[in-house]
């Protein structure tokens, strides 16, 4: 029987891992608000102690953000970045091992929070929590993107839910000091739960949570103010700016509630959510994280990213809905219905996340141009290229600058019609008329990438749901004057 369990258990983690995996390799781009963490992985692994090079020190950002996540991936990744080195594999291929690297973290830590599950709930709810979570697409693709949120993911649940209060106290110090100010709501209610059920004493609190913060907070500080060449708690900065001063609202207002992003997120698993909770265990574990989402939706900017860490919680609530119903099955014939509609919404799940999938794989148009660029060029030729803003934002990192030769600029200031432009041999950019126009003396059209544009919705076509796509990036080449 425990042979039977252990099968099981590394069944669900290959299945959590290829699922994961399959969105790295379909997506392997990444986008604006990733890339100071890419671009920092990328310079301690291959500048190491060339300070000066690093990317930051010429694009620092809105907000500065730790190196302590960085760090932790380019260590953890290195091994296998060397290995493919010294094959002279392309850099690109590293870009895929470091996102691979945080994406087996926060995969091994929901592997971990169902062994957990096992223990409490049953094997069952274990097995539902695993599909669901493999099911949904946004957990999945987020779990290899090098955000704040993911690197903060894999620390902010498990321990919490294991009852190991100690661990949980040291690690919600660390990531809310280190990587996420806002989870303090999330954890603070979690820990609010245990002191009010008397699981967990304000003695042991306090001793825990006082040596953890100052810890943490000295780490951080003492790494970025490093990097940074001056003295720096950068997420006490991001908190200031979000918060404080409400700086965030520049980057968009959304005034429905955050359960809007939820249903998004979790598809058709939602609807058990309620089922779940006739258990009065979902309860404890339910409140801290519905609490969480209210709370953060007083905020105007919103983004799904931002409320990731409640799709592991909300999963378990609804896996423990779906095992109500499958392990009355042989009951009632309402039971069985219900039965292969838990089935269906897997079913549905996935199929809405390969949907998703196909829309984000053609959604990096910038990255594909840069890919398109080195196919079309040889290796020997002398390119200087220029990378404006929007290819920059949608998939361009220096992961992509293949060759050492060749020279790559991302000058912010760099228009049309600047004369400097001529300089350049080749220039990726987004595809506007007007821009094209503007260069037509220096400039033409190499290559067109196109991309995602909007989901059409028309019941009398067949199928009654296309994707249009437009041009997105053009790829420009300097005209040859004889």
């Amino acid at each position: 029987m425990a042979e039977k369990r252990n099968v099981m258990g590394l069944s669900l983690l290959f299945l959590l891992l290829f699922v994961a995996l399959l969105h790295l390799f379909i997506c392997p781009f990444t986008k604006v608000e990733e890339s100071f963490n890419l671009q920092a992985v990328h310079d301690i692994l291959f500048h190491r102690f060339e300070f000066e090079k690093y990317d930051h020190h010429e694009f620092p950002g809105v907000v500065p953000r730790t190196f302590l996540g960085p760090l932790f991936l380019s260590g953890l990744s290195s091994p296998v970045v060397f290995l493919f080195h010294q094959i002279a594999a392309p850099k690109f291929y590293a870009q895929l091992i470091v996102r691979a690297s945080l994406g087996v973290c926060v995969i091994g830590a929901l592997w971990y929070m169902q062994k957990e599950v096992r223990r409490q709930f049953g094997s069952t709810v274990a097995g539902l929590f695993c599909l669901t979570c493999a099911s949904q697409f946004h957990l999945m693709f987020y779990s290899t993107r090098t955000l704040p949120n993911v690197f903060a993911l894999p620390l902010a649940f498990t321990s919490w839910t294991a009852q190991r209060y100690g661990c949980f106290i040291c690690l919600s110090a660390f990531v809310i000091i280190v990587f996420r100010s806002e989870l303090c709501i999330l954890m603070g209610l979690m820990l609010l739960m245990s002191l009010l059920s008397r699981r967990l004493g304000v003695v042991k609190l306090i001793s825990f949570a006082l040596p953890a913060g100052i810890l943490s907070l000295g780490l951080t500080v003492a790494v970025d103010t490093f990097f940074w060449g001056k003295p720096l708690w950068p997420e006490g900065q991001v908190l200031w700016y979000n918060t404080v001063l409400n700086k965030s609202s520049n980057w968009g207002i959304s005034l429905n509630l955050i359960f809007t992003l939820e249903m998004m997120s979790l598809g058709c698993t939602l609807f058990f959510v309620p089922l779940g909770l006739l258990d009065r265990r979902m309860k404890i574990i339910f409140l801290p994280t519905v609490g969480f989402i209210l709370l953060y939706s007083l905020l105007p900017h919103k983004e799904l990213r931002f409320i990731i860490y409640t799709f592991p919680v909300l999963n378990l609530v609804a896996a423990r809905g779906c095992s109500f119903i499958l392990s009355n099955y042989h009951k009632s014939w309402m039971y069985k219905l219900g039965s292969v509609v838990v089935i269906g919404h897997l079913l549905v799940n996935t199929g809405y996340s390969g949907f998703c999938l196909y829309l984000s794989h053609h959604n990096y148009p910038g990255g594909t141009g840069m890919l398109e660029l080195h196919r079309l060029q040889r290796t020997n030729t002398d390119v200087i290229v220029h990378i404006d803003t929007f290819a920059a934002e949608t998939g361009v990192s220096r992961f992509l600058e293949l060759h050492k030769n060749w020279r790559y600029d991302k000058r912010e200031d760099m228009s049309s019609t600047n004369p400097e432009i001529k300089l350049y041999t080749h220039l990726l950019m987004e595809a506007n008329v007007t821009k094209i126009q503007q260069l037509r003396g220096t400039h033409r059209p190499m290559a067109f990438i196109d991309g995602y544009s909007k989901i059409i919705l028309n019941f009398f076509h067949v199928p009654p749901v296309y994707v249009l796509f437009q041009q997105k990036t053009v790829l420009m080449e300097r005209i040859k004057h004889s």
